[in-house]
C-alpha cells in the first residue's frame, strides 16, 4: 500500500527560542516555561526517540550535579533517608516501557478555547525507563501505613498567577499509588541518563496517571497523613466543569482516559488515489484498550462511512499504548475525513467531543485528521 511522506520540522515561531535545548524536531508551543510537542506523524513508533519526547516545564530548568544532588526522603516515617546519586543507582532497579501524556494534551481541540498552554495532540510519547521502584524507597524509609499521599517535590521553582512568594513543582500520590509496583523514580529513558529537559538527575514516572504526576528534577519525597493542598494538586490540575460552583473542591486529574491517535496519514496530507493502510496508537490507564475503530467521510454525500476494526499491533497495557493499523479504500478524489476511536474493557469509549473544561484537562476526543486524494493533474 502507498504512503505520503509525513510533514517533519518545527513550527514557526516568533521571538527567540528559549534557552534551555529544544530538539529540533519538536514544535514550540510555550517559550517561558519552554514547551513543545511531536507532530503526531512522528510518534509511530513503540517506543519515542528522546529528540520527539514533549517538554513541558511550569519553571526554567533546573540543572542540577549528580555529584552534590541529592534525594530526601522524609515525613511519616520511621527511618529518613538521604541518598545520593550513586547511593540510589546502588538500589534494586526495573526497567518498564511506559507512555506519558500532558494532562492538557488535545487541548486545542476544546471549543471554545480553554484555560492553559494550547498542546495539539503531541504532548505524549513512550519511553522504555530505568530506575527504582518508589514502593522500595518507601519501604526503606519505614513509610508509616496510617500515611494516606506521599508528596513529590521537583527542584524547579517559580512563581504563579495569584500565589505569593516562589513556588516548587509538588504534586502527591495516594499512598497505594505510590507502593504500585510500576511507578519508579527513573535515572535512564531509552538506554539513556536523563537529559537535564527531561527531569535528571532522577524523575519520577507514573504509569496510567497524566504526566503531571511523573513529577522532574526530584529532590525530596514526603509521607504525609493529611490531604496535600498544593497549588498544582488543588488548583491547576483538576476538573473545573462550566456552570456555578459546586461547593466542593473540583476533583484533581489522575488517570488516563480513553484514547487513540491517527499517526499516519498527517493532518492535511494529499494522497494518490489507492489503497492505503491508516497506522496509530491507543491507551488507557483504567484498563488495556479492547479495541479501535476507523471511518472516513467517504460516503457520496460526504457522511461518514462503516466503523471499520482495526488490527492491534502490540499487547494492550495500561502501561504504554497499544500501535493499531487499518486499511483504507481512497481510490476516490476529494476531501476526507479520517476518525479513529478506541476502546477498553472497562467498557470506555472514546466521545465524539469530550466534555468541556475550564482547564481543557483529560481532552479524549475521538482524534480526526483531514485529507486530500488527488491524482496527477
Amino acid at each position: 500500500m502507498a504512503e505520503a511522506p509525513a510533514r517533519h520540522g518545527p513550527k514557526a515561531a516568533d521571538g527567540p527560542v528559549p534557552a534551555e535545548e529544544i530538539s529540533e524536531l519538536l514544535e514550540v508551543v510555550s517559550r517561558e516555561p519552554a514547551c513543545a510537542e511531536a507532530p503526531p506523524s512522528t510518534l509511530d513508533a513503540a517506543l519515542t526517540p528522546n529528540d520527539r519526547f514533549f517538554v513541558r516545564n511550569h519553571f526554567p530548568v533546573p540543572h542540577l550535579d549528580r555529584s552534590t544532588w541529592r534525594l530526601e526522603i522524609g515525613g511519616k516515617v520511621s527511618r529518613p533517608l538521604s541518598l545520593s546519586y550513586e547511593e540510589l543507582t546502588g538500589r534494586e532497579s526495573r526497567t518498564l516501557r511506559a507512555l506519558l501524556e500532558c494532562a492538557g494534551n488535545s487541548r486545542r481541540a476544546m471549543y471554545p478555547p480553554a484555560e492553559g498552554v494550547p498542546w495539539n495532540h503531541g504532548a505524549l510519547g513512550a519511553a522504555e525507563w530505568h530506575g527504582v521502584p518508589l514502593a522500595e524507597l518507601l519501604a526503606e524509609a519505614g513509610a508509616f501505613d496510617t500515611a494516606s499521599e506521599v508528596i513529590l517535590t521537583g527542584a524547579d521553582r517559580g512563581t504563579e498567577p495569584g500565589v505569593r512568594g516562589t513556588i516548587a513543582y509538588e504534586m502527591s500520590l495516594p499512598l497505594e499509588k505510590a507502593r504500585d509496583p510500576d511507578t519508579l523514580v527513573a535515572l535512564r529513558m531509552n538506554g539513556e541518563p536523563l537529559s537535564a529537559m527531561h527531569g535528571a538527575p532522577a524523575r519520577v514516572v507514573v504509569p496510567g496517571w497524566y504526566g503531571m504526576a511523573s513529577v522532574k528534577w526530584l529532590t525530596r519525597i514526603t509521607v504525609s497523613a493529611e490531604p496535600f493542598r498544593g497549588f498544582f494538586r488543588t488548583e491547576s490540575y483538576v476538573m473545573i466543569p462550566e456552570g456555578p460552583e459546586r461547593g466542593s473542591p473540583p476533583p484533581p486529574v489522575t488517570t488516563l482516559r480513553v484514547k487513540s491517535l491517527i499517526t499516519w496519514p498527517a493532518e492535511g496530507a494529499t494522497l494518490p488515489p489507492g489503497l492505503y493502510s491508516v497506522r496509530g496508537a491507543a491507551w488507557s490507564g483504567e484498563s488495556p484498550v479492547a479495541g479501535v475503530e476507523l471511518t472516513s467521510s467517504s460516503g457520496r454525500d460526504g457522511s461518514a462511512g462503516p466503523w471499520l476494526a482495526a488490527k492491534l499491533l502490540d499487547e494492550p497495557s495500561t502501561l504504554t499504548w497499544c500501535r493499531w493499523e487499518c486499511p483504507i479504500d481512497f481510490r476516490v478524489e476529494g476531501h476526507f475525513v479520517l476518525r479513529a476511536r478506541a476502546s477498553d474493557r472497562s467498557g470506555n469509549s472514546q466521545p465524539l467531543h469530550a466534555r468541556w473544561n475550564f482547564r481543557g484537562m483529560s481532552t479524549n476526543s475521538i482524534h480526526a485528521v483531514r485529507v486530500t486524494v488527488r491524482g496527477p493533474r
